[in-house]
């Protein structure tokens, strides 16, 4: 296979390095991720400014960091960086879940994957539920990631290799549709893939105020209750979810 590889959370996340080298040893590769991380950006596009390369040699393979979203970054790389056509567009693996509609609407990985679909590329968008310890230890923590979570990780990679294949080879056409895969935290070797529907997460204030200032700040969300399993059901029972967001569906005329 020849891959397009991004994220959201940034070129020097350890999750896309693992998943990087899990497709470097039997597939073409090109990296395109943001500097920095551009996390809960959705599809946003630099519409003014300029966005700037820089080769990162570190890499299994051609990789480069880009100043612009993670839109962006697949945007500039099928265009310009892609020695081949790639097969997919891939997106991930994020540091945390990307489960429930608020979620996938904020996701920049679900943008990254959403701008491949949109260009009728087949999409996948890669996620992984931590609890809130390992979130932390993660996201605030300039150590290396435990060789357990190395291992976790590695094992999530090696499935999504499996599961882009798949998508590659299905006949149904690729344009604007997304492959979202939400990963468990622990016991990968036991978890079951399931295909699921999004949770109906409810939105809330995600800022505190300070006079005249906001800070972000994430808090819980409710979930709407269903009959049907959720792919936060589905994560935070030790499973996968594999969720089909079809855009194609907007322009449904059903009201």
């Amino acid at each position: 296979m020849n891959i397009l590889l991004s994220n959201d959370d940034g070129i020097d996340s350890p999750f896309l390095r693992i998943l990087a080298e899990v497709f470097s040893e039997n597939h073409d590769l090109v990296v395109a991720a943001p500097a920095k991380e551009q996390s809960w950006i959705g599809k946003a596009m630099s519409r003014r400014g300029s966005v700037q390369l820089e080769e990162e040699a570190s890499f299994p393979c051609l990789a480069y960091k880009l100043t612009g979203t993670p839109s962006d970054c697949v945007n500039i790389a099928l265009e310009h960086l892609c020695i081949d056509t790639p097969d997919a567009v891939v997106s991930g693996i994020n540091i945390g879940h990307n489960a429930g509609l608020s979620f996938i609407a904020s996701s920049g990985t679900i943008g990254a994957a959403l701008e491949g679909a949109l260009q009728r590329f087949p999409a996948i968008a890669a996620s992984m539920y931590l609890d809130p310890e390992q979130f932390k230890a993660i996201g605030e923590n300039e150590n290396p990631l435990t060789k357990q979570m190395e291992n976790h990780v590695r094992a999530a990679a090696e499935i999504l290799v499996s599961r882009v294949k798949d998508t590659i080879k299905a006949p149904t056409a690729p344009y604007g549709i997304v492959h979202s895969f939400n990963f468990p935290c622990r016991n990968i070797g036991k978890a079951r893939i399931v295909k699921a529907r999004a949770a109906r997460t409810i939105s809330r204030s995600l800022f505190n105020r300070q006079g005249n200032s906001f800070q972000f700040e994430y808090h819980p969300l409710e979930t709407m209750n269903s009959e049907e399993a959720s792919d936060r059901e589905l994560i935070h029972g030790g499973d996968i979810s594999h969720t089909v967001i079809n855009f194609n569906s907007l322009d449904n005329t059903t009201y």
